[in-house]
C-alpha cells in the first residue's frame, strides 16, 4: 500500500513540475490552470511565477 501512496505523490510532483513548465512558455488551457491550481493548493506551493 506505500507504494501505491509514493506512486501517487510521484505523479502528482511530477504533474506539477509538467504544469509550471509549461505556464512558462504560456501555453496553459483553462483546464490545466484549474489542475495547476489544485495541485499547488493540496501540495502546499504558492501559486507564484
Amino acid at each position: 500500500m506505500n507504494s501505491n501512496i509514493d506512486e501517487s505523490l510521484k505523479y502528482l510532483f511530477e504533474e506539477y513540475k509538467r504544469l509550471k513548465l509549461k505556464e512558462k512558455k504560456q501555453k496553459l488551457t483553462i483546464e490545466e490552470i484549474e489542475t495547476l491550481k489544485k495541485l499547488s493548493s493540496f501540495l502546499g506551493k504558492s501559486n507564484e511565477k
